[in-house]
């Protein structure tokens, strides 16, 4: 294979990872045009939804039915393992391994503070030069619940963490440049 091509599935394999980076940050700051502009309009989403219920049908509307429920959650924390990708072309294929943890202050409520181990396979097109999922189904490995402890509060010296566009993670460069602090 020359290196050019070589080089050019490294290229489309970070983009993919980078769009699952997105969804997972789009999942923990609650922005939901974050989530869906990883996926095509219309791409299948087979996913665990609220009670453990599996779902199948549209991302839109997973996310649209489910969106509401995300905010009962202090917050939730999404996390990449492995993640293996094949590309062909304008099409891939990743299995991505992910650890996700969401829980509610004060985190004595077993019903909304839990441990989730799963796999995302999905499915990826490149359309005028962008990759999004097509298809998704995300397999459960086990889960169970966890009780959550020494909240971060700003009374205890903790930056103002938060599941929007006020969190610390959204400075821009231009702060960063001026050597405002978090």
């Amino acid at each position: 294979m020359a290196i050019e091509k070589r080089i050019q599935i490294l290229l489309d394999k970070q983009e993919i990872y980078d769009l699952m980076c997105r969804y997972c940050r789009g999942c923990d700051r609650l922005d939901k045009e974050l989530v869906m502009s990883c996926f095509w309009p219309g791409a299948v989403d087979i996913h665990v939804g609220k009670g453990g219920k599996m779902y199948t049908g549209t991302a839109e509307e997973f996310f649209d039915g489910e969106w509401e429920g995300f905010k009962e959650f202090t917050a939730s924390q999404h996390h990449l393992c492995n993640h293996l990708c094949e590309v062909n072309g304008d099409k891939a294929l990743a299995e991505t391994y992910q650890f996700s943890l969401y829980w509610k202050a004060p985190g004595d409520d077993p019903k909304l503070n839990w441990f989730n181990s799963n796999r995302y396979i999905d499915r990826f097109e490149r359309r005028n030069g962008e990759w999004r999922i097509i298809h998704r189904t995300l397999m459960r490995n086990f889960s169970f619940p966890i009780q959550p402890q020494g909240f971060p509060t700003k009374e205890n010296g903790w930056p103002n963490l938060s599941q929007s566009h006020d969190d610390p993670a959204f400075c821009t460069l231009k702060q960063i440049d001026s050597d405002e602090h978090l």
